[in-house]
């Protein structure tokens, strides 16, 4: 809690959303966002194809193999036929946009910045950004959905009005999804397929919606920076505009959306529980000139007393141990970006 204060006043300082800078029709993106040219995105390969698409409706034998397959070479998929209405996926769209139409002034007002149960929330920016930060071409909103201990509804957006009812429904379709993916994800490590459930007790889950206005230098900047998230598992919603990517070896792929899919992807937590057999990949997001693009993401944590660490029923003379064990509380923010001497977090519990 400590670290995250004094995150909180770091964010104090005044610095601009990047919808204001897109409002004042800017030719030349500011110094804070511009990155040092070694570490500008480089195209991404064009092969949405690539990108695994799983229908759950075929037979659940079929999809678990196909589950663990795709989380172990991939760490991320496209869900069809995932069990939500598609209206609901449509009115989420439509809330999430009417909030970010708002004024500046009324969305700071409705939902300021502010500590949240592991990270801060409200509407602004979360990166913990010191003055030599380089900032992502991206402003977002951040609360928790679940459970009703840390789900401060008071902060949420009172505008539209049906912002609320919209997202407890659709977090209660997630947390249902989630539920079944865990279970098969146990499934494919050979885990019984309650595993995971029983791990995690009551799951935390967390909102944030991250909007990318288009930008006059795409090429310069990160929508959102290279990271891999630091949870168990991830849904997102994507608006059928192409920024999100995948990195898969040494290239960087694109994720084309599949209408009325879900985009779901392994996050750190899992690859520790797995002993790596599954992937926490990395991924990031990037701009374009002339399209805004909204992803609504839920990411589905443990609670905060949950000792993480690789399932001793995967640990043998063949497959040793490769992950210290860490409690989930300190392992960090959603985002885990890569630290100052380029390792992932993650790695950072491997052990030696």
């Amino acid at each position: 809690m400590d670290a995250l204060l004094k995150q909180f006043e770091r964010l104090k300082r005044p610095i601009d959303m990047v919808q204001t800078l897109h409002d004042r029709q800017l030719k030349e993106v500011p110094a804070r966002y511009i990155l040092p040219s070694d570490q500008r995105p480089v195209p991404a390969i064009e092969a949405p194809q690539s990108i695994p698409v799983i229908d759950l409706a075929a037979h659940h034998s079929e999809i678990v193999t196909q589950v663990a397959k795709e989380s172990q070479d991939w760490g991320f998929f496209q869900v069809l036929n995932h069990g939500i209405d598609l209206s609901l996926l449509e009115r989420i769209k439509r809330v999430s946009k009417e909030f970010f139409d708002l004024s500046l002034e009324e969305k700071r007002r409705q939902c300021p910045v502010r500590p949240g149960t592991r990270m801060l929330e409200g509407y602004g920016r979360f990166f913990d950004i010191s003055d030599v930060t380089v900032l992502d071409w991206v402003d977002a909103l951040v609360h928790y959905i679940s459970p009703p201990s840390v789900k401060a509804v008071e902060h949420w957006p009172k505008t539209p009005h049906t912002y609320r009812e919209t997202y407890e429904k659709y977090g209660e379709e997630v947390l249902k999804l989630t539920d079944k993916l865990l279970g098969m994800l146990s499934e494919g490590l050979g885990l019984d397929p309650n595993y995971f459930r029983t791990l995690i007790k009551e799951p935390l889950l967390q909102l944030r919606i991250n909007y990318y206005p288009p930008c006059p230098q795409p090429d310069l900047v990160n929508g959102l920076r290279p990271h891999s998230d630091g949870n168990l598992l991830t849904v997102l919603i994507d608006d059928q505009v192409d920024g999100l990517q995948v990195r898969k070896g040494e290239e960087w792929f694109t994720i084309s959306p599949v209408p009325g899919s879900l985009v779901v992807n392994i996050g750190d937590l899992l690859q520790i529980i797995s002993n790596g057999k599954y992937t926490s990949a990395e991924h990031r997001a990037v701009v374009n000139t002339n399209q805004y693009r909204m992803s609504v993401v839920m990411f589905l944590n443990p609670q905060d007393d949950v000792l993480i660490a690789p399932a001793p029923e995967l640990i043998d003379e063949t497959h040793p141990r490769l992950y210290q064990s860490i409690l989930s509380q300190e392992y960090g923010t959603t985002y885990m970006s890569k630290d100052n001497r380029g390792k992932a977090p993650v790695e950072a519990l491997i052990l030696s």
